[in-house]
């Protein structure tokens, strides 16, 4: 059985500059390692043709974001990017090593954010697009979640320092500190309700904003609920990553967990995820262009300096 304790906590952050990760189960999750932190890992671990969305998960403020694209407006280029309206509200970002000014806004009234991005000589991130999710993720959807929050201590001093392949009790898992590394891990939905017919989503009111959400759960090794190694849980810090699905698709932001300490990771909690499919019509509206991928000579007209800057920035297949 899982534990029941269901305080819902909001992932507030203090206000620090350091990135962190989901925390991950099972054994490549690897406590203070490397592993799962790579687009490269994950390709060979889930066999995927397609990663580069990882590469579109951003540091904002004290937490995360999804990077979508980039369109040229009549007031020249914009980049968008969602996330949470709870984080700490921060009005410029660094994406490699370029300065961005923020704007933020709710979708619709809920914690879903969308941030839009300028610069004074109109360089817009080297990134790919990111698609969104027309559908809610119906009950048992494989999705991959990652995100800056903290970090897994191996071994925990909760308990969950035994072989994966051991049953553990009720109510263990792990704690947490604070490397700064981006992790990504796996998890399948589960029913919103505890009770009635099964709802693949629902509503939560966070920060006073009410939210349509789905939901993962932080199963227990040998289980029999993993749906690959690197089960993962969102903690604090985590607010602003995505969840995708094998697809690369963006189902959702991650903007809540239950339980009563959002720095640790016990067995039996959930991670809450804004829904994008439940806000897709008010996203496209708010932001009002046609989203383009990375930028190029031809698509974005920068000056002097400028296009040297941007060139230099550009990444290395």
């Amino acid at each position: 059985m899982k534990r029941a304790r269901w305080l819902l906590l909001v992932l507030l952050l203090p206000a620090v500059t350091d990135a962190r990760a989901v925390v991950v189960a099972g054994a490549n999750g690897g406590g203070n390692t490397s592993n799962n932190t790579t687009a490269a890992q994950m390709a060979a671990q889930l066999g995927l043709g397609n990663t580069s969305f990882y590469d579109n998960i951003l540091p904002y403020s004290d937490a995360g974001s999804v990077y979508l694209g980039w369109a040229n407006t009549v007031a020249g280029p914009r980049a968008y990017l969602l996330s949470a309206m709870h984080i700490n509200l921060s009005n410029t970002m660094l994406i490699n090593a370029v300065s961005y000014s923020v704007t933020r806004q709710s979708i619709a009234g809920s914690d879903l954010a969308l941030l839009t991005l300028s610069n004074a000589n109109g360089i817009m991130p080297p990134l790919p697009v990111v698609s969104l999710a027309t559908t809610t993720p119906s009950i048992g959807t494989d999705v991959i979640m990652a995100g800056f929050g903290r970090n897994r201590v191996q071994p925990a001093t909760t308990g969950a320092n035994i072989s994966d392949a051991v049953v553990v009790p009720d109510g263990t898992g792990y704690t947490t500190t604070t490397p700064h590394i981006l992790r990504w891990g796996t998890n399948d939905t589960v029913r919103f309700n505890n009770s009635g017919p099964p709802a693949p989503a629902g509503s939560l009111s966070i920060g006073g904003l009410p939210t349509t959400v789905f939901v993962t759960d932080f199963d227990q090794p040998a289980s029999g609920a993993w749906l690959t190694s690197s089960e993962a849980q969102a903690v604090l810090g985590d607010s602003g990553g995505g969840v995708f699905g094998f697809d690369g698709v963006l189902h959702g932001i991650i903007v809540a967990v239950s339980g009563a300490d959002v720095t640790d990771a016990a067995f039996g909690e959930k991670t809450y995820f804004a829904d994008v499919a439940t806000y897709k019509t008010a996203i496209d509206t708010a932001i009002g262009y046609t989203l383009v991928p990375e930028p190029s000579t031809t698509a974005l007209l920068v000056l002097g300096a400028g296009t040297a800057v941007f060139f230099a920035l550009r990444r290395r297949a």
